[in-house]
């Protein structure tokens, strides 16, 4: 014990400036995007190899299940199109009739504490990524890509004060934005539904299919309380995610083929 008492008294103030500088640090890089931007951008680049590196050592040990899970996976999606198809058909997939494209990727890196939270993926523009791309998991959305190189894409997650999802309550055909408050990471807001809708806990939010970067009926989560503030003529829900983001690892990237085309028509009615 007395040594102890030794120590702090002779290194206590030097331990306390670091204290101070770590939590400065951190008030800086959270509630300043432009730093905040600086810093993830630097970690990044700094980080990516030696993440890259992590994950084929960590690949190579867990490879059975990884297949494993990755042939259920393909198991559930063949019978879907089966379904869809008809059963016995051979299942097909055309670009000139399907709207949407799914491109597969990895998490390499992610944040979930923060204020504004990112990811980045092993994909980038030579696999077809682009800014304003959607993106999930088997599970629900993840968020949507910000920026891209050449192999590398950045995505703004769905745990982000600047993320907007257009969604609805499936089958009650009301329409809101999804937010993130900043309260945890399996939880977020829909706004903009009237006290006068008819809602229950339990309901499925999906997407709506407003948005050139997703398509309608993308499960999100559930209700899992709602409320009327006093005053207010919009319920406060809360919505529990299908995702936990502490657990994500594999994503698809949506290419919508028809995303232009909207932007651009409806760029010329503004």
């Amino acid at each position: 014990m007395r040594n102890i008492i030794l120590f702090f008294a002779k290194h206590g103030s030097s331990l306390l400036f670091l204290f101070l500088e770590v939590i400065c640090f951190y008030l800086i890089i959270n509630y300043n995007s432009n730093q905040q931007s600086i810093f993830l951008h630097s970690s990044n680049m700094a980080t990516g190899k030696v993440l890259e590196e992590q994950r084929k050592f960590k690949d190579f040990f867990s490879l059975n299940e990884r297949v494993d899970s990755l042939q259920k996976e393909n198991a559930r999606l063949m019978r879907r199109v089966l379904y869809h198809e008809g059963y016995g058909k051979a299942p097909s997939i055309d670009s000139s009739t399907f709207a949407y494209n799914l491109i597969p990727a990895q998490i390499i890196n992610q944040t979930i504490l923060f204020r504004n939270n990112y990811l980045t993926i092993d994909k980038g523009t030579e696999d077809g990524v682009f800014p304003d791309m959607g993106v999930m998991d088997q599970n629900g959305l993840i968020g949507i890509i910000q920026k891209s190189n050449k192999r590398h894409s950045r995505i703004l997650s769905m745990l982000n004060s600047k993320t907007r999802i257009s969604a609805r309550v499936k089958g009650k055909g009301y329409y809101g934005n999804l937010i993130w408050p900043n309260i945890d990471h399996r939880r977020m807001f829909l706004e903009a539904i009237p006290n006068h809708a008819t809602i229950a806990v339990g309901d499925s939010i999906v997407t709506s299919g407003f948005s050139t970067m997703f398509p309608p009926n993308i499960l999100i989560g559930t209700i899992e309380t709602f409320e009327t503030r006093k005053g207010d003529s919009n319920y406060d829900i809360t919505v529990q995610l299908n995702n936990n983001f502490s657990d994500a690892e594999y994503v698809y990237i949506i290419a919508n083929y028809n995303q232009e085309s909207q932007l651009e028509i409806e760029a010329e009615s503004e």
